[in-house]
């Protein structure tokens, strides 16, 4: 995922140290877990795994990486025409997300208050994200939503389509690293149309000792559309 602050590439070296102090065990709590890349990366060595973090798009990533120990079925979501004619893709995951992806665009939170056209009444609008890729973003996160409220999603499933957004639309982001203000150029990879993606999410269903999540309370303004409550409303 693209954040700063992000400790994926240093994680190995400050295990090493650890070993090399005689510093070792078979549990971790994280406490400031951002983007979970050291519980993920703990989790993979066997350990059982606590994380943290105030914010709410952290939250949502622990659910679906650190407490979740299994893979999705969607049991009650496939049965429905809508999605189960989606039969060539290899799991119950892939079927979901290649239905997500196929969803006219609409307009939402994203859209209203990220995009050039959705903030062209401000001195400078906003570029965080293109205008289509604001509202494929609303589109999915709303349906993902819907479905939530319609008792379709059991388990950690909502958590799991949750991240498998969060971690695409890093990638999408107009931004360097740091969400509180966007670039005046449009970077190329902000612009080529959005694809929600789930390989990252597989990779994390590991036999291991299944973690607890905690915290969740509030969440950056660019992240805050992953709130429970979607709004379509301008700031």
């Amino acid at each position: 995922m693209r954040y700063i602050g992000n400790k994926e590439n240093v994680i190995p070296r400050m295990y090493e140290i650890l070993i090399h102090k005689g510093i070792a065990g078979r549990s971790l709590f994280d406490f400031f877990s951002g983007t979970t890349s050291v519980s993920k990366f703990y989790k993979r060595l066997g350990y059982t795994v606590s994380s943290s973090d105030f914010m709410y798009f952290s939250y949502c990533l622990q659910k679906a990486y650190i407490e979740n120990n299994s893979t999705p079925t969607f049991e009650r979501l496939l049965p429905l025409p809508i999605v189960s004619p989606l039969k060539s893709c290899a799991s119950p995951l892939d079927r979901v997300i290649a239905y997500l992806n196929e969803l006219e665009p609409e307009e939402g939170f994203i859209y209203n208050n990220y995009t050039p056209e959705g903030t062209s009444h401000l001195s400078q609008p906003r570029m965080y994200f293109s205008n289509e890729n604001g509202k494929k973003i609303d589109t999915i996160r709303q349906q993902i939503e819907r479905w939530k409220n319609d008792n379709l999603l059991l388990g950690n499933e909502y958590y799991i389509l949750l991240a498998s957004l969060i971690e695409t639309v890093s990638f999408y982001a107009n931004v360097a690293g740091v969400y509180a203000a966007f670039q005046k150029k449009w970077d190329p990879r902000a612009i080529k149309p959005f694809i929600s993606k789930i390989s990252f999410i597989i990779k994390f269903v590991l036999p291991s000792p299944s973690g607890k999540a905690f915290g969740g309370y509030s969440s950056p303004p660019m992240l805050s559309f992953m709130n429970s409550e979607v709004r379509n409303t301008k700031t």
